[in-house]
């Protein structure tokens, strides 16, 4: 199993609860590819960076989720299909740990000159 994470775009007409039926079908789709969700953040109504048809604006959905990647491939033609998901990206995070920032030299106080 590797860790995805996957952004989805939703239209948004749909209502409150419509949208948590977004996310739940999102969820849903993962599990039908023995996935298994993770961690759901619900970014709320966005401004999208380029019209996608008559929408300007989504209902952001970011997931976190495991999945095996030979049913990656299965996985993206079955969101290609789904009718209500205007856009979605899936990436693989990056598991490397981040270097600890070198400390900076303390800086030199200027010098004032004594009268």
């Amino acid at each position: 199993m590797r860790k995805y994470e996957g952004l989805f775009i939703f239209p948004t007409e749909a209502t409150g609860e419509t949208h948590k039926d977004g996310s739940a079908e999102v969820a849903r789709w993962i599990e039908k590819f023995q996935g298994r969700v993770l961690q759901k953040t619900d970014l709320g109504k966005k401004t999208i960076g380029h019209p996608v048809g008559k929408h300007k604006d989504g209902k952001v959905l970011v997931v976190q989720f495991e999945m095996d990647p030979a049913k990656m491939q299965d996985f993206h033609k079955e969101l290609e299909f789904q009718e209500n998901l205007l856009k979605y990206m899936i990436t693989v995070p990056d598991e490397r740990k981040a270097k600890t920032p070198v400390a900076a030299a303390p800086v030199a106080q200027p010098v004032t000159p004594q009268t």
